[in-house]
């Protein structure tokens, strides 16, 4: 069920992070952030009725709040990393790091991950090397490798804060994350660009389609995480790439080199080997 329920999230977070970066490509990260984070946190408190719940600890508080702050860092991030270079490079870095991370921590605590998922790891930094390969440096330079890298740290940081939640606290640690989030990028778009709102009416609608499905696909990471080991539930929740991939090759035209392909094969073949 945990493998299950953190693919079905991967599938709606790789859709949701497709229409974000196209959203960035026609407005300002900051306020595509905003209004994203405004529909998830809306999302949040219709859905927080859903699911029971029955009392809220001091750490579902914590692991909310510091969920809501490293998403917050991270989407921003990974948005300018998507609107800086090619989807298909950007989201499996981001993706295999967010991945790795959480496993590395989940064997700290006393996971067995075994055999194939110590190399699965080692592949997976092959996978890194090679998937950012890219012979179009005008699409895809050094700076935006370097943002998803960052934003791969921070998703970590988010699956490993809402791992320790308990069950009892239902959805509101999603909806503690968004109350801390959107005050953050609220003021921080305000001090970049000077505005929370997108400019076009394209815009504001693809940034409300990715809040709304970005929060769907939490409450089903959520569900994983607190039902199976961190590792299996991180890295089948970080195989959005597949569907970014292939949204980005049907709707954007996006190819890859012979390096990127083999590399993106690899990303995908060693998060099977580590949740395996």
């Amino acid at each position: 069920m945990t493998a299950l329920l953190a693919i079905a999230s991967a599938l709606i977070i790789g859709g949701s992070d497709f229409s974000g970066g196209i959203a960035t490509r026609g407005d300002s990260t900051f306020r595509v952030t905003v209004w994203a984070q405004l529909w998830s946190g809306l999302t949040a408190l219709a859905l927080v009725w859903v699911v029971s719940s029955s009392s809220i600890a001091t750490y579902d508080i914590i692991g909310g709040a510091l969920a809501g702050l490293s998403g917050s860092f991270s989407f921003v991030c990974f948005y300018a990393a998507l609107s800086r270079g090619s989807m298909s490079v950007i989201a499996p870095t981001t993706a295999v790091v967010g991945a790795v991370v959480p496993a590395i921590v989940g064997l700290a605590r006393g996971e067995s991950l075994g055999l194939s998922a110590t190399v699965g790891i080692m592949i997976a930094v092959l996978a890194i090397v090679l998937v950012t390969n890219s012979t179009d440096d005008s699409r895809t330079d050094s700076r935006a490798l370097a943002l998803a890298v960052v934003a791969g740290l921070g998703f970590s940081i988010f699956f490993i804060a809402l791992a320790g939640t308990h069950d009892e606290a239902g959805l509101w640690p999603l909806v503690i994350a968004r109350i801390v989030s959107v005050p953050v990028v609220m003021i921080t778009a305000m001090a970049t660009v000077g505005s929370v709102i997108p400019k076009s009416n394209r815009s504001r609608r693809l940034a409300a389609y990715t809040g709304i499905t970005e929060m769907l696909a939490n409450v089903l990471l959520l569900l994983a995480l607190r039902r199976g080991p961190l590792a299996v539930a991180a890295v089948f929740g970080s195989l959005y790439p597949v569907s970014t991939v292939v949204l980005a090759w049907v709707f954007l035209r996006e190819r890859l080199n012979a390096k990127q392909i083999v590399g993106a094969c690899l990303a995908v073949a060693a998060l099977a080997l580590v949740a395996a």
